[in-house]
């Protein structure tokens, strides 16, 4: 009687601990295949140089009205710092320009041109 009690209790335990395992496990999705989020090239600026006219051209985008983004390079994606953090890589759309690559100039409020 004292050992099926005990051993009652010691397959308990073992099931108990598969049952957290399993639990632990499937915070980590090891087994599962993980989907990649396709990221279309989203329509945004332009980095095409724009007709100006005789008006000066802006130095700082070369009358394009747009300059690379900062943030991501002009990729449109970044790796997430916080996730990084703990061992999972992940690029995500930059929050700087939309996932286009390029902002709008600041010299010229995207005209292309400068005011005299």
């Amino acid at each position: 009687m004292m050992c099926e009690k005990g051993f009652e209790a010691g397959a308990r335990a073992v099931e108990d601990s598969h049952r957290r395992r399993s639990n632990l496990e499937s915070l980590f999705c090891y087994d599962k295949a993980i989907p990649e989020e396709i990221i279309e090239k989203p329509v945004g600026l332009s980095l095409a140089e724009r007709r100006i006219g005789n008006k000066p051209r802006c130095s700082d985008c070369e009358a394009k009205g747009a300059v690379l983004c900062s943030t991501c390079s002009g990729s449109g994606l970044y790796v997430d710092s916080i996730l990084e953090c703990q061992g999972i890589i992940v690029k995500v759309r930059c929050l700087g320009c939309g996932g286009t690559g390029n902002i709008m100039c600041s010299n010229c409020g995207g005209r292309g041109h400068v005011e005299v």
